[in-house]
């Protein structure tokens, strides 16, 4: 069978394959079948179809009524990597320190890349009371 067809009957993209073995040479002649397997090991494909129902949604939190007072974190997803983005925040934090006193901000850097979980960050933030968190990338 192939390859093409067998992931359409799947309901998956030709494009899962693109690393496996291409035979688009002007004149070459394509191989057999058994030649092109994976050695009989399972192959795991993506299945591009929409699930049913929307994903559960989770409410977002109430808003604080005033800040005076309040500590913020201020939370880089270090985006572009290597710490390099925290001049936003800076600038954030000395507005704050500027305008409005009474509210303590905390910097911080989330670990991982941008979409990775840091539970640690969180537990910080819960431990020491923050109030709010500005999470987003600054750079």
């Amino acid at each position: 069978m192939k390859r093409r067809k067998m992931l359409a009957l799947l309901g998956a993209s030709p494009a899962l394959v693109a690393g496996a073995p291409a035979y688009a040479r002007a004149g070459a002649k394509a191989l057999p079948e058994a030649a092109v397997s994976t050695g009989g090991g399972t192959v795991a494909v993506l299945n591009p179809a929409i699930t049913p129902g929307l994903a559960k949604r989770v409410p977002l939190a109430p808003r604080l009524n005033t800040l005076e007072g309040k500590t913020i974190y201020l939370v880089d997803t270090d985006w572009g990597g290597m710490g390099q983005n925290g001049g936003v925040l800076e600038e954030m934090q000395a507005w704050f320190a500027e305008h409005m006193p009474s509210v303590k901000t905390v910097i911080r850097i989330k670990r991982g890349n941008f979409m990775a979980d840091d539970p640690a960050l969180w537990k910080e933030i819960a431990d020491s009371k923050g109030d709010g968190i500005l999470l987003g990338v600054a750079g």
